[in-house]
């Protein structure tokens, strides 16, 4: 009964720490069916979500590092925190960035919407967390992208290693609409708008 409570407990250890490296939703799949392992991909229709700092480089090389890593994330952590309240699958931090999908790996009928809501809710986040930083200075915005359509969703890269992501022409309206959004902003492509 102990060793059975042991390998229990190891289990969960593995399956928490896990979900430290990858999505939640993504580290259940994977561990659901070993088949998911594969190096492949299947064309989804999904929402994708790009997240960005603005300016985030121009103020990481006037602050000290400790200052950069600690303000960096506090702000990352709050956009996953938007991201995992409507169910979104976090993809990867890029730098400064988030990329999040929606209906994948589970379909999600308002996946659209669910992925609008966590940008308003990163940008109110935002605002509410420059409270916690009284210098100006590190009272920085995000830029968001949000489009909707088909992707290639699977894991890509190396037998040994590898990730869970999107790949496609939706992918990349998403960042270019994130590139062009001002400070604070959300763009949205007009099928995403038109399907929320």
């Amino acid at each position: 009964m102990t060793e059975r409570r042991h390998l229990e407990a190891e289990q969960e250890r593995i399956r928490q720490t896990f979900g430290r490296v990858v999505a939640p939703r993504v580290r259940d799949r994977l561990l659901a069916d070993p088949r998911n392992l594969r190096l492949d991909g299947t064309k989804e229709t999904v929402t994708i979500m790009f997240a960005d700092l603005s300016g985030f480089t121009a103020y990481s090389e006037k602050q000290n590092p400790e200052t950069v890593f600690k303000v960096l994330n506090s702000y990352l952590s709050l956009a996953a925190d938007a991201v995992l309240k409507e169910e979104g699958t976090l993809d990867k931090f890029m730098g400064d960035a988030v990329l999040a999908l929606w209906n994948t790996p589970d379909p999600q009928a308002d996946h659209a919407l669910r992925a609008v809501r966590a940008a308003h809710d990163i940008l109110r986040r935002t605002i509410e967390s420059h409270k916690d930083f009284p210098e100006s200075i590190h009272h920085l915005s995000f830029r968001i992208g949000i489009a909707s359509g088909p992707a290639i969703i699977g894991n890509v890269g190396t037998s040994e290693l590898f990730n869970y992501t999107a790949i496609g022409d939706t992918v990349n309206i998403a960042q270019r609409l994130q590139v062009t959004a001002e400070p604070g902003q959300i763009l949205l492509q007009k099928s995403t708008y038109e399907i929320v």
